[in-house]
């Protein structure tokens, strides 16, 4: 029991680790509420990445007119989320659009049938990885440790 304690317990005290993993659910949770607005508002919404800035946002596809509404609806996401070093957006991995993204800004849209642009997302801490990649089948963004090349059939 002390040997699996003295292997376990480092990985939970690493921060960088703890933030990765947060960051990663935090991305998760922002495709499913993202999906789920856009099918409920029948508006096709935005989540926009700049790799340069480590940052990303969410805005409408199309022209809005009540921007107020946008805001209320979508909340601090509308405002965006900054990565702190060392976690770090590696790449942007968009098939059937880009390719792979390492720079610049790039987006995924959310369409209100509920369909998602294939996405992949590479995010790191300098020391490990994770890939969120979106399962088309059921439209839920994965998340598996590693850095991983996701092929999408088609």
């Amino acid at each position: 029991m002390v040997v699996v304690m003295a292997l376990v317990l480092p990985r939970f005290r690493d921060p960088g680790r703890s933030e990765l993993m947060a960051q990663s659910h935090r991305l998760v949770l922002t495709f499913r509420l993202l999906r789920s607005e856009a099918v409920m508002s029948g508006n096709a919404y935005r989540l926009n990445y700049d790799l340069d800035q480590q940052r990303y946002w969410v805005t409408p596809d199309e022209q809005v007119t009540d921007l107020a509404a946008f805001a209320r609806d979508i909340g601090s996401l509308a405002r965006g989320t900054q990565f702190q070093t060392p976690i770090g957006m590696m790449d942007v991995v968009l098939p059937t659009l880009a390719g792979k993204v390492a720079q610049g800004q790039i987006f995924t849209v959310f369409y209100p049938d509920g369909s998602i642009d294939p996405t992949v997302i590479h995010l790191a801490n300098g020391k490990e990885a994770y890939t969120l990649w979106l399962n088309p089948m059921n439209g839920h963004l994965r998340m598996d440790p590693g850095y991983h090349e996701v092929e999408y059939a088609g």
